[in-house]
């Protein structure tokens, strides 16, 4: 796979927590030519199950393993229109005010027939020139920004209603040493992960039966991964999302190197299947670093973990800087690895591979 050409696809495309629509039927187009079935379920899970190529060891049922990483983007929505026409934003899945001054987007409106009808705009803020001194000592809040389209109040109300969305603008592009930054890298980029580890599995011999699921609303509560769990009805669960990469003054302790995937550790991580995920990355030489997570993981993992009668989960992570901004960084060898480790784990379960948790 092209890393940096489905970045570049991937990322610009409309998506936000509860309205995947368009990008789960663009996620299913390159799942279907990789796996037996494709299907997207009422919350626009995209559901991608590739059967086992081998049958099971023991002549019983083939295991059942799902992958997650989840496809919907923080975003904006429209609040208010103002007498001037300008707009006043409310937060859908959590946009920090703090890079929002001078950034451009795009405001999901309306033409008169209905047809959707994009707007770009630019997010405006008071000048510093007229800020008073109590005021440049602290950071902009949402409330002081707007939105400024450009057009009066009578032609910004034709085109925009309170209630439509707005997404934030930042193509992919490529860096130096095989780097890239964009918007959406949460969690689009784990998404080329699995892309990444079906195209290997179409090689592969494997006892499985795997679903990659692109799920919805993990921004606004892991919701999608729950409905994606209850479906899927795996027997253990590979999530994948992004974690924190360092940066000038960040702590080691919160953070782990940008080369290489990472592996978490805690109480929502089976600690058996965890270290057969770390000899599984030894004896294939994929380089895996450690993170911890002492209480919940923030991923789809804590919601898969107790979906059922509970799912055994481990939780691999793309490292990234810059989250949740327009460009968030990541190293696209370290998500090609990532999609290598995740294709031989997943090879190489088979029935059986739950004795082990129980000695």
């Amino acid at each position: 796979m092209d890393i940096l050409t489905y970045l570049q696809e991937a990322g610009p495309l409309f998506g936000p927590s509860g309205y995947e629509r368009d990008i789960a039927l663009w996620m299913k187009a390159r799942f279907t030519p990789l796996c037996d079935t494709v299907e997207i379920d009422p919350l626009f899970n995209v559901l991608a199950t590739v059967r086992p190529t081998d049958p099971p060891a023991r002549g019983g049922r083939a295991p059942k393993i799902l992958l997650c990483a989840h496809m919907d983007e923080i975003a904006l929505m429209v609040i208010e229109i103002l007498k001037d026409g300008s707009l006043r934003m409310g937060n859908v899945g959590g946009v920090d005010p703090r890079i929002l001054p001078a950034a451009v987007v795009t405001v999901h409106g309306h033409a008169l027939n209905g047809k959707p009808m994009p707007l770009t705009g630019v997010i405006g803020a008071k000048p510093p020139h007229l800020l008073t001194e109590e005021e440049r000592k602290q950071n902009y809040k949402r409330e002081d920004l707007y939105i400024d389209l450009g057009l009066p109040m009578e032609k910004v109300k034709r085109y925009v209603r309170v209630g439509d969305l707005v997404t934030l603008s930042g193509r992919a592009v490529g860096l130096m040493n095989e780097r890239a930054a964009s918007k959406t890298m949460d969690d689009r980029a784990c998404i080329g992960v699995m892309l990444e580890a079906a195209e290997r599995l179409k090689h592969m011999r494997h006892a499985s039966e795997i679903t990659f699921a692109c799920t919805a609303q993990e921004e606004v509560g892991t919701r999608g991964a729950k409905v994606a769990a209850h479906n899927a009805k795996p027997d253990l669960a590979i999530i994948l999302d992004v974690s924190h990469a360092p940066i000038p003054a960040s702590r080691p302790d919160s953070t782990v190197p940008l080369d290489a995937p990472a592996a978490t550790y805690g109480p929502f991580i089976q600690h058996k299947l965890l270290k057969r995920l770390m000899k599984t990355a030894g004896s294939h030489g994929v380089k895996l670093n450690m993170e911890q997570a002492e209480r919940g993981t923030g991923t789809d993992t804590d919601a898969v973990q107790i979906a059922r009668e509970g799912i055994p989960c481990v939780l691999i992570d793309l490292p990234l800087k810059y989250m949740h901004t327009t460009v968030e960084l990541l190293d696209m060898n370290a998500l090609r690895e990532c999609g290598r480790l995740v294709a031989a784990f997943a090879a190489e379960i088979d029935e059986g591979w739950d004795d082990e948790l129980w000695t």
